[in-house]
């Protein structure tokens, strides 16, 4: 009797060996798809839903309705609640893959002077012979460091070279120290990474560093999502498996490793004249990628102090993918959930050097705010939950193909107008979509100030479903996944407690600082999600403020942008630790002030003096 079960996963075609009674979950990772998994494995979310085609699984359903007893007819299991019995035949259906993600690169640069901190000196050999030494010393204002091991290379290069070699040297803090030499003049071929390391996306950009300029950009999935969509089951991921913290560590630096290859190949560079990488991602991201233990973070029990310093280590430390001699410099991060992508975004806007009070905000699973000018920054976070990101919406699901970003309703016929990621059939809705449609919803009169769906109006739109009365977004016959997509009141609530604590962030810094919205000058929109949320919908449902006054910025990806301004100026690195040290955390969960501005978001679109015109219109039209 064999002790091992094959699992054949379609549509992909792929086929893995694994021990009787494997989890579903887990042999799924093991064969190399990646998967829709919010909570990591748990048997929370219920968004890892596969069909059972043929063979034996032991499953359970878990709570909380996680499927549908249509669903369960169809032949679905949640695949972290199922243990191989058999051999099988899994298929993943639509709703459950993860493809096609619409990923945000681009940024809005200020424009810089390139003042990286790696030189290359070309030495001509007569130079060479005399004295490299002192010919490299002339290049520099400051202490030199020459590694021997790095000299003894002379040897071989004079025999190979007689024009000359090339000098590489990094200074840190007006200490230089030469790090290489090449043989010839290769002063030209200076590049080096500036990197996002989002929960969900890698984005990475080859730059120039004579320059400055991005020569190409690339994203892909962090493959970390296998382990978890979110950050607090990655957490849990490293603490609670034995070499869990290695195996986050390997997948996000081998999604990064393959960007860089396709990127030298592309553009016919080789590994070595890739001398600089800075990195930013939060404080979590940023310890799973260099390897530290990231349990303090979720310590509540007691004050966990974040260093506010840069990390600075080796490539060699983790195995990436570039010059040897390189290092890897990281974002300071400012707090617990306040990171080195904060830190990016507020190098990016410049709303540290402005006299202009401005905002800046990054909505996602938590919300990341900072309210500030010219010699002061007053930051908070606040956890949003991640229903925008699809968790708690029975047909949310995250800005990928097959997803419907944006939506309109007809006034009349309240039918439902959507664009879909992709130009695909639709498979749920993400994020941006999901904030479309309620303010549409509100703005129609199909649910009232609470949330709740017009029981009097006459619409073949409105129905009552399991979890209560329910809104048909898409027919089953125009669906992807072969049923009606609906936002039900269930998730509507749930959208609502998302947006009520990320307003209630926003205006407790206001509170705090005695500012209304109209002393706010601009507002900065940052991160994917932010790039695609139209801000009027999002102040007509109360997810931010009204700002009268204030002109809308939309930042893009302020992380990566962070990485490349400390990668292409010394100045910025500079900047970074400024800013890391000036921010003056505030902590929500301390202040009775945060409780009443959340509670107040529960009525839409919320209290009247942050929404002063949408206030009194919806009043109106509900009269």
């Amino acid at each position: 009797m064999t002790n091992s079960v094959t699992v054949i996963i379609q549509p992909y075609g792929k086929r893995i060996s694994v021990p009787k009674e494997t989890n579903l979950l887990e042999a799924i990772r093991e064969a190399g798809v990646i998967i829709r998994s919010v909570c990591g494995g748990q048997g929370e979310c219920g968004k890892c839903k596969v069909i059972i085609e043929k063979g034996d699984v032991q499953t359970s359903y878990g709570k909380n309705d996680l499927l549908t007893q249509a669903e369960i007819d169809k032949g679905y299991v949640i695949a972290c609640l199922s243990r191989c019995l058999s051999d099988c035949y899994v298929y993943i259906p639509p709703e459950t893959r993860i493809e096609g993600q619409k990923i945000q690169i681009d940024v809005k640069l200020p424009h810089i002077k390139p003042n990286p901190i790696i030189k290359k000196v070309f030495i001509p050999m007569k130079s060479v012979e005399k004295d490299l030494q002192h010919y490299i010393s002339n290049y520099f204002d400051g202490e030199i460091e020459f590694p021997q091991h790095i000299l003894n290379k002379l040897r071989i290069l004079r025999g190979l070279h007689r024009e000359g070699v090339t000098a590489i040297i990094r200074s840190d803090n007006n200490i230089y120290k030469l790090i290489d030499l090449e043989g010839g003049d290769t002063s030209r071929q200076k590049f080096g990474l500036a990197i996002d390391i989002g929960t969900t996306k890698i984005v990475v950009f080859l730059v120039d560093l004579n320059s400055g300029a991005i020569i190409d950009s690339l994203s892909e999935y962090n493959a970390q999502l296998a382990y978890g969509e979110d950050l607090v089951s990655r957490i849990s991921y490293a603490m609670e498996y034995k070499g869990g913290l290695k195996v986050l560590q390997k997948s996000v630096v081998e999604s990064i490793n393959r960007l860089i290859r396709q990127m030298i190949n592309k553009h016919g560079l080789r590994t070595s004249e890739i001398y600089d990488v800075c990195v930013a991602g939060n404080t979590v991201m940023t310890y799973l990628f260099i390897g530290e233990d990231p349990s303090p973070l979720l310590e509540t029990k007691i004050k966990v102090e974040i260093p506010r310093n840069p990390f600075i280590i080796d490539v060699g430390d983790i195995g990436l993918d570039v010059n040897p001699h390189a290092r890897i410099y990281c974002l300071p991060a400012a707090g617990r959930f306040l990171g080195g992508d904060t830190i990016g975004d507020i190098l990016v806007s410049g709303i540290h050097k402005s006299p202009d009070i401005s905002l800046l905000i990054d909505i996602g699973t938590n919300v990341e705010v900072v309210l500030g000018g010219e010699g002061w920054l007053l930051a908070t976070t606040a956890a949003a939950g991640p229903a925008f990101e699809g968790w708690g919406v029975r047909f949310g699901m995250r800005g990928i193909t097959g997803a419907i970003e944006s939506v309109t309703i007809d006034a009349n016929t309240l039918k439902a107008n959507y664009k879909v990621i992709g130009n695909a059939k639709p498979k749920g809705i993400c994020g941006s979509g999901l904030i479309d449609l309620v303010s549409e919803m509100f703005r129609k009169g199909i649910i009232d100030t609470l949330g709740k769906i017009n029981r009097k109006l006459d619409s073949p739109y409105i129905r009552e479903g399991q979890d209560g009365y329910e809104y048909i977004v898409v027919p089953k016959e125009e669906s992807g996944v072969g049923m009606d997509i609906v936002i039900t009141e269930k998730d509507i609530a749930n959208l609502i407690d998302s947006k009520s604590a990320a307003c209630a962030a926003v205006a407790v810094l206001m509170k705090k600082m005695k500012l209304s919205v109209g002393d706010i000058s601009k507002v900065f929109i940052c991160g994917a999600f932010g790039n695609y949320i139209n801000p009027n919908n999002a102040m007509a449902i109360g997810l931010i403020p009204e700002f009268s006054n204030a002109e809308i910025v939309y930042l893009g990806n302020g992380s990566v942008g962070g990485a490349y301004l400390t990668l292409v100026s010394k100045n910025y690195r500079e900047q970074a630790i400024e800013v890391a040290e000036l921010i003056a955390y505030y902590d929500l969960l301390k202040d009775a002030d945060f409780m009443d501005e959340y509670l107040a978001g529960f009525v839409l679109p919320g209290k009247k003096e942050l929404f002063p015109v949408w206030w009194d219109i919806s009043r109106k039209k509900a009269l």
